[in-house]
């Protein structure tokens, strides 16, 4: 059976880079993933795209996302949906942390 209880305690925050960013993967299965990500002030998303999309839920802090030239700020409760392979980052600018939630999965976060 697939597992379907996701609990803090048994999930490892990876450091992406040191004292800037880190993340947790929450639940997965199926075709979708549930990522949090914690960001210290001025911390960068660098611009990118993926094949994957995605919605980012802030969840505390400030941000200014740009996508595809288009840049808007997300705050505490604000929530974003990125299309599947458009350009687009983040820098934080007030520490803080999103939830990201990918379809299809992301696997190479998983590797």
């Amino acid at each position: 059976m697939e597992n379907l209880f996701f609990a803090d305690a048994g999930i490892h925050r990876e450091v992406l880079e040191e004292g800037r960013v880190a993340r947790k993967l929450r639940a997965r299965g199926g075709a979708l993933m549930m990522v949090e990500v914690y960001f210290e002030k001025g911390a960068i998303g660098a611009e990118h795209r993926h094949p994957h999309e995605q919605v980012s839920y802030c969840l505390a802090g400030e941000f200014r996302f740009t996508i595809e030239g288009e840049t808007a700020i997300l705050r505490a409760g604000d929530s974003v949906f990125i299309p599947a392979s458009k350009l687009h980052g983040t820098t934080c600018v007030a520490a803080g942390r999103l939830l990201d939630v990918f379809t299809p999965q992301r696997e190479d976060f998983l590797s």
